[in-house]
């Protein structure tokens, strides 16, 4: 459905799907900033599995190393 669709971006294959028996497959929209996942599968477009959404500050804590960016 259009209307319920969420927009997702990854940075290797642009414009990606969620896999629709997920549990965020469902939802309208994900109350967080960020999304985490699992796995992606490619079939007529690419869908992330076993995804769950984070915020800001768990993406800081536990994110790995953070480098300085130019902006």
């Amino acid at each position: 459905n259009k209307d319920k669709s969420i927009a997702l971006k990854t940075m290797e294959d642009g414009q990606v799907l969620l896999y629709g028996n997920s549990v965020n497959g469902s939802v309208p929209k994900i109350p967080y900033p960020w999304l985490v996942f699992n796995e992606k599968v490619k079939v007529n477009a690419v869908f992330l599995r076993d995804s769950t959404g984070i915020s800001d500050s768990v993406l800081l804590l536990f994110g790995g190393n953070v480098s300085r960016g130019g902006l």
